[in-house]
């Protein structure tokens, strides 16, 4: 897809009561035109958390570090069944806390060609880093967001 099509890219993370989010799920995205609002369950994330993904993911765009690749015709997608591509790899996952940067709640590592999110145990659940790990397989893994790095 041309460049020219792609939308600068925000996230934004909120923890929400577990009534409105979807019955037996930990999270919800919702896409509009270079944005994605996660709602968090309250049983499954914290606000702390949250406020530090948002941060980072914040700082990740302001550098370009993402972009949406088309405008988003149907909001509806980020819910569609995932089309295998694997262009892109992103996931979440919980560790200890002796494993993040002091004073941290989340890190980005980069392990095997997988941008691993790394999340407190003790903030996220897993069933959270599950559902967001599917989600990532459907946003990054199907184009519909492009990852921009500095070339080696």
């Amino acid at each position: 897809m041309s460049g020219d099509s792609a939308v600068t890219a925000q996230i934004e993370f909120h923890i929400v009561p577990m009534e409105e989010l979807p019955a037996g799920r930990a999270c919800h995205l919702d896409e509009e035109d270079g944005r994605i609002v996660a709602s968090i369950g309250r049983a499954h994330g914290t606000d702390a958390l949250c406020e530090d993904l948002a941060y980072m993911h914040r700082v990740l765009m302001e550098q370009g570090r993402w972009e949406q690749t088309s405008p988003c015709s149907n909001p509806a997608r980020l819910s569609q069944p995932c089309e295998g591509l694997e262009l892109a790899h992103v996931s979440w996952e919980r560790v200890t806390g002796e494993t993040l940067p002091k004073g941290t709640l989340a890190a980005p590592v980069e392990r095997d060609g997988v941008l691993v999110w790394l999340l407190h145990e003790d903030h996220a659940s897993e069933q959270l880093c599950a559902e967001i790990s599917a989600y990532a397989r459907r946003i990054a893994g199907d184009g519909l967001w492009r990852q921009h790095w500095p070339s080696a």
